[in-house]
């Protein structure tokens, strides 16, 4: 019965140690989750704010002086922002 109780607590063991093993794999890679989003958030939040930075600059020249805004460029932050909100929610709802 001893070898018996003793092979079964070895099995335990083992299936306990694989298990925290995997524990930590899965909080390893939340955490590593948890860095993206907060770096996501932070780059969002920074183009967004470039992007009305630039918008106000633009409103506040002259009127008769005119100003050659470079659509590709605000498009193309507008899809960064986008994407970065699309990756944010996906990140947040996983």
């Amino acid at each position: 019965m001893s070898l018996l109780d003793n092979k079964s607590s070895k099995e335990d063991h083992l299936a306990i140690d694989r298990f925290e093993k995997l524990l930590r794999q899965l909080l390893a890679s939340y955490t590593e989750y948890q860095k993206q989003i907060i770096t996501l958030t932070e780059e969002n939040k920074r183009l967004k704010h470039l992007l009305e930075a630039s918008k106000s600059n633009l409103s506040t020249t002259q009127k008769n002086t005119p100003v050659s805004l470079d659509q590709d460029l605000v498009q193309q932050i507008n899809k960064y922002i986008k994407e970065i909100d699309l990756c944010l929610t996906y990140f947040e709802q996983t």
